[in-house]
């Protein structure tokens, strides 16, 4: 698996979940059939409860998350990669009361920033 422009790595234990924030980091993640079409992990998210709303210092706690890593593609020099992330809360969004549609451009600290997909399914590269 590759992420964020970082070096493959094999059932990785730290994911930064959406590039170019630290407001999902899924740590502590132990896989089951890595390799096979779809893997999954469980683990503990850090994440920022403050990241969509218009502050200037973050907020932050551990939740527990699932990874469901899919859609093998073949990558240079005959590697295999997983192409597609999908993350789940399984006990409910850190960030409730925030709009799927949010948009940032009016926020004093960090207009325009990264936000999570509203399908919380990121795309891996090779």
């Amino acid at each position: 698996m590759s992420f964020c422009g970082g070096n493959p790595q094999t059932r990785p234990d730290v994911v930064l979940v959406v590039c170019g924030t630290n407001d999902i980091t899924a740590r502590d993640l132990t896989w089951t059939a890595w390799g096979k079409p779809t893997s999954t992990a469980t683990g503990i998210a850090l994440v920022d409860l403050c990241a969509y709303e218009d502050c200037h210092t973050g907020a932050y706690a551990t939740v527990p998350i699932h990874l469901i890593a899919s859609q093998i593609v073949r990558c240079t020099g005959q590697a295999r990669a997983y192409s597609r992330l999908r993350y789940v809360f399984p006990d409910g969004t850190p960030w409730p009361g925030i709009p799927a549609d949010l948009n940032t451009s009016g926020y004093m600290a960090g207009p325009g920033r990264v936000l999570p997909p509203a399908d919380q399914t990121v795309g891996l590269g090779c």
